[in-house]
């Protein structure tokens, strides 16, 4: 029997195992007779699996492997969303996501740039089409002398642009040859020039930064056009290993891997050995990490809502030139922590809230709160508040513009306008006083005495012209500042007084691009627009500038520098303000608790005007003093005024801010609280 029986026949007689003898034989007969039909059958059943498999194999390869786009599309494929910000001179001063740079050209780099990339990284460049078989075996070699462990890799610069551009970082076999494939096809659709440029703007180099300018710009503080040699050495250094090795991290190792690139750079005779040897001698200063956000994420986030604004749809890349000075900025936050938290206390700690133009209307400081860390609603440009007081400026201004001067007189007196009567604060008054006294004691009668002659609604039109956004009620206690406001608003009104009538709206960005260069927008210089006349502007200055000289604003004095500004407490001591300018800078502070509840008495007159002189100390301490037009000398006191003085400051050293901006309690209904 053949070995290929399948075995014995089923015991017992009968019709079935007959059958089943008979079709074995049959079969053993056709076997043996090497059937056409059976062979036929065999070599297609071969070739379908041969067809099967290679279809396998390409679909292994070839699933879902990525078309090579245009050239063009390549600079941004693959991107993910990136802003930087830079300040007016153009500093770097934050990032938020990966941080790219701008695009450069081999002919803007110096050309040891590409020489020590091209020395470590990739020595036959030129050579290959993509795929390097020496370095393949080499490093096959390597790693096999290495008990199977990788030690050197045999990646071309081609296939690492590869893998950066289109595949994912997975080690398989299949992302490998995916990886080759893709090479080629990238050499034959890009010069060796074209593919050399793409992989230094875009090869990651550590700490979020991608491409060469970025790392410069990142670890030296300067553009990858000013690179020194030792240095683009060290930037060569880090595609090994971009985490590890950076230098604001790990100095020592990285410049360890630099040896090694300088001397990888000799073999390829690009350098000498002399300069190999100078160039490792050579000091490299790196720069600090790159600081959290801190109280500029305020700043980051106004940015980008004013960016979309400006510049309709943004791509992903961006960089904003911010018309911020980060040593105001800095500066500015500092106070305003520092004093809330003394104000405050631990126990409910105040916030507190900054911004500062310049007389082009740039925002050069502009702090949102005491930490963007726990809380990123800006209560510059969010938060609507009482203004108090300081909305007597736009009563005052109102009233000089309908014929007012300010050595008429009025009375301190009882009042009653259709059922209000606002008093003063401690409820006393003080008789016949001009508005210009009236102003610097911040008398709330004589201000709502002032409204209701000239007409609230004359108020309210005034105070829209020269820059409030909020809906505003022509109602009596509108004098008193009834109404809400926001911080930002209320300094950029302020500062049309400075401007002497002159209004330019204040702004935070300069300029919007994409990191290729291509401008989205850029600031043209602003023509100022007269809203209010210049002579009653000088008027309405000396009036701001006795409440600093004599009035409720004597913390906010600025020795040997002329200024003006106005207090501002809200009801029950909800809101405390206080919003003055130099001829160089308008400045707004405000205090309070985020949940509208009332503040240990603490008034205009007391920390925001301290922060306000502090700040403004400092942002000017380099600048000569220029007089603003309409300042007058204050008048001098007599030695009873200096005994009152005296006495005055003894209460306040003893008591604190209770004695500080009472007269400027508005007596207005409160708020709901803002969330």
């Amino acid at each position: 029997m053949s070995d290929q029986s399948p075995g014995p026949a089923p015991s017992g007689p009968g019709p079935a195992s007959d059958a089943a003898v008979g079709a074995r034989a049959q079969i053993d007969r056709l076997l043996r007779q090497r059937s056409p039909l059976v062979v036929l059958g065999a070599l297609t059943v071969g070739a379908l699996a041969a067809v099967a498999a290679m279809w396998g194999a390409w679909f292994w390869l070839f699933d879902g492997l990525p078309r090579v786009p245009d050239p063009r599309a390549l600079w941004t494929m693959n991107r993910q969303p990136s802003v930087t910000f830079v300040d007016r001179t153009g500093e770097l001063i934050g990032v938020r996501g990966p941080y790219y740079g701008e695009a450069v050209r081999l002919q803007e780099l110096p050309p040891f740039v590409p020489q020590a990339f091209l020395a470590i990284e990739d020595r036959r460049f030129y050579e290959h089409r993509g795929v390097d078989r020496q370095a393949l075996i080499r490093a096959a070699a390597v790693n096999l002398g290495a008990g199977g462990r990788t030690r050197q890799g045999g990646s071309t610069i081609t296939q690492q642009l590869v893998k950066n551009l289109f595949l994912k970082p997975d080690r398989t076999l299949r992302r490998k040859v995916q990886e080759m494939i893709l090479a080629g096809r990238i050499e034959r659709q890009l010069t060796k020039e074209q593919i050399l440029e793409l992989y230094l703007n875009r090869i990651y180099l550590g700490e979020q930064a991608y491409g060469v300018d970025a790392a410069s710009r990142r670890y030296f503080g300067k553009p990858a056009s000013r690179l020194t040699a030792p240095e683009a050495a060290l930037l060569a250094a880090l595609p090994k290993a971009p985490t590890e090795l950076a230098p604001t991290r790990n100095f020592k190792g990285a410049k360890e891997r630099q040896l090694v690139v300088l001397q990888a750079m000799v073999d390829q005779t690009f350098i000498t050995p002399e300069d190999r040897d100078r160039f490792a001698e050579t000091p490299i200063k790196v720069s600090k990490p790159l600081r959290a956000e801190g109280e500029l994420g305020y700043a980051f986030d106004m940015a980008m809502d004013e960016a979309r604004r400006l510049g309709g749809p943004l791509p992903q890349d961006l960089v904003i030139t911010l018309s911020i000075d980060p040593v105001l900025q800095a500066e500015a936050a500092r106070i305003v922590r520092s004093f809330t938290l003394a104000a405050g206390g631990k126990k409910k700690p105040l916030q507190g809230a900054l911004m500062s133009v310049d007389r082009d209307g740039a925002i050069v400081a502009l702090v949102g709160g005491t930490s963007y860390a726990k809380s990123k609603f800006n209560r510059v440009t969010q938060a609507k508040r009482q203004p108090g007081s300081t909305f007597k400026t736009f009563v005052y201004a109102a009233a000089l513009e309908n014929d007012l001067t300010p050595d008429d007189v009025r009375y301190d007196e009882p009042i009653n306008i259709r059922g209000w009567s606002p008093k003063n604060y401690g409820e006393g008054y003080r008789g016949a006083v001009t508005l210009r006294t009236a102003f610097a004691q911040s008398l709330n009668t004589v201000a709502a005495q002032v409204a209701e002659e000239i007409g609230q609604d004359k108020v309210v039109e005034l105070a829209k012209r020269f820059g409030i956004t909020t809906p505003l009620q022509p109602v009596p206690a509108i004098s008193l500042g009834s109404g809400e406001v926001t911080l930002f608003d209320m300094t950029n009104a302020f500062s049309v007084v400075m401007r002497e009538g002159a209004r330019i709206d204040a702004h935070l960005v300069d300029a919007v691009r994409d990191t290729r260069g291509a401008m989205l927008y850029q600031r043209t210089p602003s023509e100022p627009e007269q809203i209010y006349d210049q002579d009653l502007a000088h008027r309405l200055t000396g009036m701001m500038g006795r409440v600093i000289q004599t009035g409720t604003g004597v913390r906010a004095r600025l020795p040997g520098r002329d200024a003006a500004g106005k207090t501002g407490t809200s009801s029950d001591w909800r809101d405390a303000w206080f919003i003055g300018f130099t001829a160089d800078y308008t400045t707004g502070v405000w205090v309070g608790y985020d949940d509208y509840t009332p503040m240990p008495q603490i008034a205009g007159s007391g920390p925001p005007a301290e922060i306000w002189a502090e700040y403004m100390t400092f942002a000017q301490r380099d600048l000569p003093n220029t007089k603003l037009a309409g300042i007058e000398p204050p008048p001098v006191p007599t030695r009873r005024q200096f005994e009152i003085a005296d006495f005055y400051d003894a209460l306040s050293a003893a008591f604190g801010s209770v004695f500080g901006d009472e007269d400027d309690e508005t007596r207005a209904p409160a708020a709901p609280p803002i969330r």
